[in-house]
């Protein structure tokens, strides 16, 4: 669409620009017909032809200083300004310049005469190939014209969009996209595509929202067009293709008229665009009140249990997801099948609800006070092992007093039992014990967790055969709860040699 040029104050030329702008002027002023566009059609009428005619005209009087003074403030507009630019070379200099701001860049230009600044500065710049279309603008939206500008010249169809092979072929390579010879990007198989058809011109571009860039595909195509409305040619949809059985979701996969209207004004990028109707696709999905699973772009309908079965993920989140889903169906729509992520995007709404389904209300609380700053599917986790905790922990004698040997002992069977064996290997790399006794028992809970392996050059020979002996008690004490464990803990500290007696609370 047609943006209004900003302009800036006059300025001194330099001298490079003004050998540029004086050559430019002295082509014009032999030729004329450098300005005229190929016709689709001979017009009989053709206002641009007619313009060029009277600049012939005036390009007789090309030397003479007043009929170039009269031409360029009477007449027709682009006839002025085809006298105030080939007024230039007869002066043989350009002083001063004046700076205008407009869509396709800044671009400098030599005020003379009454000229419309537009027509102005698109006959200065006729070899441009983007700003010689400010001189055509008002014509072809006045007489309903379609100016395509091409590197080397420009082709005007009067009967509606006709663009040339030429200007498709420099259009489609002002896109910064890796295109086939269908117009599609590398990844034809991605779920969601970007289509743009160019109607006249029988091509459509196709592009994945992992192609996709800050451009407007169909801004850029017709960024090089004049007329009343340059972008008449173009319609813009996105495809986003299911596998499997589903449900009716023809409504909820059609793009919006909004989204798709803000993107034709070229409010929206491509990647914007997708984004967009991404997010407004799936709140259509969310608020259908159907209840249907997607993972990426796998559709299986109503089957919860094929759905779950092909999440990924821990124990933890898989039982919170479950648990959540039985009381609240809904329409669910992730990009993989990480569990990790579907937690992620239910999250902001949904997290008490899916703690809920993992631990108790006391837990609960704890969890949503605390200010440790985990991702959803560690805070599932954290909760679980705390929910688990607490229960072993419910079934474990309390103690009090408990000597150095005991409460090392005590300390690795809790943990084995509340965190599994992992953290009892990291435990004994960070306190071994300061004492034959305590390093034995350390050795024992390595090889009764099978986690000795890796460890066993941190001992002694005496401490390994002595961790050794050891092993059975372990054994016992980490497969027991309640009286059993005060009683595996007794024997232990027995066959320790420790002399300690665990007092319970």
């Amino acid at each position: 669409m047609r943006r209004r040029a900003r302009f800036r104050g006059v300025k001194k030329t330099p001298k490079s620009l003004e050998k540029d702008i004086l050559e430019r002027s002295r082509r014009l002023a032999d030729d004329p017909k450098l300005l005229m566009p190929e016709c689709a059609r001979n017009c009989r009428r053709c206002p641009i032809r007619t313009s060029v005619e009277k600049m012939h005209k005036v390009s007789a009087n090309k030397n003479d200083p007043k009929k170039l003074d009269f031409a360029m403030k009477w007449g027709d507009q682009l006839v002025r300004a085809y006298a105030a630019t080939i007024s230039l070379a007869e002066s043989g200099k350009v002083p001063y310049l004046a700076a205008a701001r407009t869509p396709m860049g800044e671009v400098s230009y030599a005020v003379r005469g009454k000229v419309e600044r537009d027509v102005l500065i698109g006959v200065q710049n006729f070899d441009d190939p983007e700003f010689r279309l400010m001189a055509f603008w008002k014509i072809a939206k006045r007489k309903r014209l379609h100016i395509y500008s091409m590197e080397n010249h420009a082709y005007c169809s009067p009967d509606g969009p006709n663009p040339p092979s030429q200007y498709v072929k420099e259009a489609l390579a002002l896109l910064p996209y890796e295109l086939d010879d269908k117009g599609q990007c590398p990844h034809p198989d991605a779920i969601e595509h970007l289509k743009i058809r160019w109607r006249s011109a029988d091509t459509t571009v196709s592009i994945c929202s992992e192609c996709a860039t800050d451009t407007n595909i169909i801004h850029t195509l017709a960024s090089r067009i004049a007329a009343s409305d340059p972008i008449d040619d173009f319609e813009a949809e996105v495809s986003f293709q299911l596998r499997g059985e589903h449900l009716d979701l023809n409504q909820e996969l059609t793009i919006s008229t909004d989204i798709l209207a803000q993107y034709r004004r070229g409010d929206l990028t491509d990647t914007d665009l997708l984004k967009k109707n991404a997010s407004e696709r799936l709140k259509m999905i969310q608020d259908s009140g159907k209840e249907i699973y997607i993972i990426g772009d796998r559709c299986l309908g109503e089957d919860r249990s094929t759905f779950l079965a092909n999440l990924r993920g821990g124990d933890a989140e898989i039982e919170a997801i479950s648990g959540f889903l039985s009381k609240h169906p809904m329409a669910i729509v992730t990009r993989s099948d990480q569990a990790a992520n579907l937690l992620a995007d239910l999250w902001e709404e949904y997290s008490e609800e899916l703690l809920a389904q993992v631990t108790s209300p006391e837990v609960l609380e704890d969890i949503l006070k605390s200010d440790r700053q985990l991702t959803p599917a560690q805070t599932i986790a954290e909760a679980k092992k705390l929910e688990r905790a607490k229960g072993i922990i419910s079934q474990l004698p309390q103690y009090v007093n408990l000597g150095p040997a005991a409460a090392h002992a005590d300390k690795l069977a809790r943990l084995y039992l509340v965190e599994g064996k992992a953290s009892v290997s990291r435990y004994v790399k960070k306190s071994r014990g300061i004492n034959h006794s305590l390093r034995s028992i350390s050795y024992a809970f390595l090889m009764a967790t099978e986690e000795a392996s890796s460890m066993s050059w941190q001992f002694t020979r005496e401490e390994m055969d002595f961790g050794n002996y050891l092993t059975p008690f372990v054994r016992r004490l980490i497969s027991s709860v309640g009286d059993e464990y005060h009683e595996a803990l007794s024997l232990l500290m027995e066959a320790s040699g420790s002399g300690e007696k665990p007092l319970q609370a």
